[in-house]
């Protein structure tokens, strides 16, 4: 691939030798690891909420920039819990969308009725029963909506410092804020946030890991004996990640 040009796996224009994407289509290019949620060999692209998300599925992602790098895994549940609330609260947007659109409709439609024939006790209370459900519905809908979007943030903020942590781990513990922002594409002040929440999470699972220190050992084999499931330490990186964002947000009141 030296002196042959690169060509496009979509479309087969040139590609300049190390280029992350396409300049003609802008599909990723190089080594590409299956999606969490839909296992396309796909890239990531930035986005402004979830941060990166799979070119094909739209999902969050942690992208693996440093080929060298081995994620353990645990991001993956969390990644997928996120996408979950992320599908969750779109369907319910769609619900509080439809209630907003019915619930006018419904109550023009009872007023156009009362100028024609007056007003009336049995309407008035027909009108009642018929656009309290929908009001019902409508205001259920937005607050599952908020509540399902409010489950994103942690989900992904737990699942970035998962794999934080596995690049402190293989770098044998002498890891800064730019270094991280270097590694996994993001600007350095996520990345310091990211470290704030690294320190807490340490604290919380009652990890030994030091971010900048000494080098510490080498991570465990795939196959050696795990403590924890995947799930588990999932679970704990996710509690961790709740109580860093607790935290900021004191901090700022």
């Amino acid at each position: 691939m030296s002196g042959a040009a690169a060509r496009c796996r979509a479309c087969a224009a040139a590609v300049p030798a190390g280029a992350a994407r396409c300049p003609t289509c802008g599909a990723a290019q190089g080594r590409l690891d299956p999606c969490p949620h839909c296992r396309a060999q796909a890239g990531a692209s930035p986005d402004a909420e979830l941060r990166y998300v799979c070119d094909v599925c739209g999902g969050p992602r942690v992208p693996r920039l440093d080929a060298t790098v081995a994620y353990g895994g645990r991001e993956i549940p969390l990644l997928r819990k996120a996408d979950a609330a992320r599908k969750a609260r779109a369907g319910w947007r769609a619900a509080a969308i439809a209630g907003g659109l019915l619930l006018p409709v419904v109550l023009l439609g009872f007023a156009s009725v009362l100028l024609l024939i007056g007003p009336g006790v049995g309407l008035v209370l027909l009108a009642l029963l018929v656009s309290a459900p929908i009001g019902a519905f409508l205001a259920l809908a937005l607050s599952r909506s908020a509540a399902r979007g409010s489950e994103i943030a942690p989900a992904l903020d737990a699942a970035w410092i998962a794999v934080a942590t596995d690049l402190a781990q293989q770098s044998g513990g002498a890891l800064d804020a730019q270094g991280l922002a270097q590694r996994l594409g993001i600007e350095e002040p996520q990345a310091e946030e990211l470290m704030a929440l690294l320190d807490v999470d340490d604290a919380v699972a009652g990890r030994r890991l030091r971010v900048a220190g000494p080098p510490t050992p080498a991570p465990h084999a795939p196959g050696a004996t795990q403590h924890a499931s995947l799930e588990e330490e999932a679970a704990l990186v996710e509690a961790a990640a709740a109580e860093g964002e607790a935290q900021r947000r004191k901090g700022r009141a």
